[in-house]
């Protein structure tokens, strides 16, 4: 089973987007853009602890496997992409266990001007945070790649991104991440289909920035359920729709990366 290919995987409408929004992006007024939610500059580099559930359809009922990784991204180089923008190249590794090397894992790139901060990676471009990052903002993060594509998640197909809209909850909160007391963090809401009360899928996804220091927190409920192991696919019952998603789901996973240090 290809863990890593999925946990790590684990990131022109555009313009129009940004266009019909030019009055909040240029308004003079504005002093503090947020722009050091997301900062950059080589010699960065962050280490996460990753707790993952995957669930994987097998005959008779759902097989549920745990475990934790540990990751870091560290900012090496800079080049110029083809319109002359600045990308931050960034070296990702992982291990199974703090005790042991650290092994290369990819390679992706980081990118930030007046309008987006972006991160790609496996060939997907991610518009990870819209500036002014202030509660409200909100925009399509995924306008770069086809939401409908299908990602591979223990060897079953499953629409990831199916549906996502990002906005930002909240900015300038305090927050505390394990043992890290951060005291500026903005949260984007990265999906959250919750209110179609879908029975068959959910797409919950949440990331937290804190200001100077980047990415401290990331969360990702990617579930489906056909309904056929809990109530036999009766997915009218009301019973059915009273299921948690833990014991409802019949594959996909949950993921939740935590930072641990930075520098």
């Amino acid at each position: 089973m290809q863990i890593r290919s999925f946990i790590f995987f684990l990131t022109a409408a555009s313009a129009l987007f940004f266009a019909c929004n030019k009055s909040e992006i240029e308004d003079t007024s504005i002093d503090d853009f947020g722009y050091d939610y997301f900062p950059l500059e080589v010699g960065r580099s962050w280490e996460y602890e990753v707790d993952s559930i995957i669930y994987d359809p097998v005959v008779g009922g759902t097989a549920v496997d745990s475990f934790r990784t540990f990751i870091r991204e560290s900012v090496v180089d800079t080049l110029l992409d083809n319109t002359g923008e600045v990308l931050y190249r960034v070296e990702r590794y992982y291990r199974r266990s703090d005790t042991l090397a650290w092994q290369i894992e990819k390679v992706l790139t980081l990118s930030r001007n007046e309008q987006r901060a972006t991160r790609t990676e496996d060939n997907l471009r991610f518009t990870k945070l819209a500036f002014p990052a202030r509660a409200g903002q909100f925009w399509d993060g995924n306008a770069f790649f086809d939401d409908t594509r299908d990602v591979f998640v223990a060897g079953e197909s499953i629409r990831m991104f199916k549906g996502w809209q990002y906005r930002i909850l909240e900015a300038g909160q305090p927050a505390t991440i394990g043992s890290l007391e951060l005291d500026d963090v903005v949260t984007v809401q990265n999906a959250d289909n919750r209110y179609l009360n879908n029975v068959l899928e959910l797409r919950l996804a949440t990331e937290q920035y804190a200001r100077g220091v980047g990415l401290a927190y990331r969360e990702l409920f990617i579930l489906d359920t056909s309904c056929q192991v809990c109530c036999d696919g009766d997915t009218g019952n009301e019973g059915c729709k009273s299921i948690p998603w833990e014991e409802r789901a019949e594959k996909g996973f949950r993921l939740r990366q935590r930072l641990i240090r930075y520098q």
